[in-house]
């Protein structure tokens, strides 16, 4: 008889979460996924949207029973039209079980969930964790198996290495940060709470990155810089000195666009 596995919650419902959801399958039970978003699709290969943060705030309520949308999504309502479904009509919540049952894991009696909001957020995943887990929720670490962790590298809770990812040895990584698809942290890199690295961006060894800051798809950042907390490097950028805190950085070599939104 398989084992069951432990039951888990994600919030965000875009194109992390999609990544997300391959990483997780052989680990995890997803259960369904929150996101704020209006227009954010019903349901993912199976996996059903559970509704906003008030849905969310509700289930905790109810003691973590299989929780119904407290919204329909746009996507939703255009479906019900092409069914044809008069336009205005009232349509029923969205229901994951007509019948309320404890969603408890039965391995480890505890309810798992991550914060799958992608780069530009890593203060917001920040803040989501905190409030998922003052709820007594556990948050797990997802590395996916085809990524290369060395041994002695540190990755914090809720945080994220997709496939084919590299992190070298000495590597600190923070809580809530993204180490994205191909990407390649190299020896003694650090990188703080909430920071994000994209597809293909390679950081060589030292470099150290600061809280919420993000680097985007293909960027190199060269030893021993210093990236700024909020700040932002470019796709394709190459950094060749340290970048202030909420600056944004672009192109080759790397130079000062303006001040990050962020900060």
């Amino acid at each position: 008889m398989k084992p069951s596995l432990p039951d888990l919650i994600v919030w965000g419902g875009t194109g992390n979460f999609k990544v997300l959801c391959e990483l997780l399958r052989d680990d995890y039970h997803i259960i369904g996924y929150f996101d704020n978003n209006p227009n954010i699709a019903p349901e993912y290969r199976g996996v059903p949207c559970l509704g906003n943060r008030e849905a969310f705030l509700a289930w905790v309520r109810d003691g973590f029973s299989t929780p119904e949308t407290h919204f329909f999504t746009a996507e939703t309502r255009r479906r019900g039209e092409l069914r044809g479904e008069k336009k205005g009509e009232k349509t029923p919540r969205l229901r994951v079980s007509a019948v309320k049952t404890p969603l408890v894991s039965a391995v480890e009696n505890t309810l798992h969930f991550i914060v799958s909001i992608g780069p530009g957020y890593g203060q917001v995943r920040r803040e989501v964790h905190a409030e998922l887990l003052a709820h007594g929720l556990l948050p797990i670490t997802a590395i996916h198996r085809t990524a290369f962790v060395a041994e002695n590298a540190v990755v914090g809770e809720g945080s994220q290495i997709y496939a084919n990812a590299t992190v070298c040895v000495d590597v600190q990584i923070g809580r809530n940060c993204i180490v994205n698809t191909r990407a390649s942290i190299d020896h003694e890199c650090v990188l703080e709470d909430g920071a994000t690295v994209g597809p293909g961006a390679v950081l060589a060894g030292l470099v150290h990155v600061g809280e919420n800051a993000d680097i985007y798809t293909g960027a190199v950042v060269l030893p021993r810089v210093r990236i700024g907390a909020g700040a932002v490097v470019g796709a394709g950028a190459v950094v060749l000195k340290d970048v202030p805190a909420g600056a944004v950085v672009v192109g080759n070599p790397a130079r000062v666009l303006e001040r990050s939104p962020k900060m």
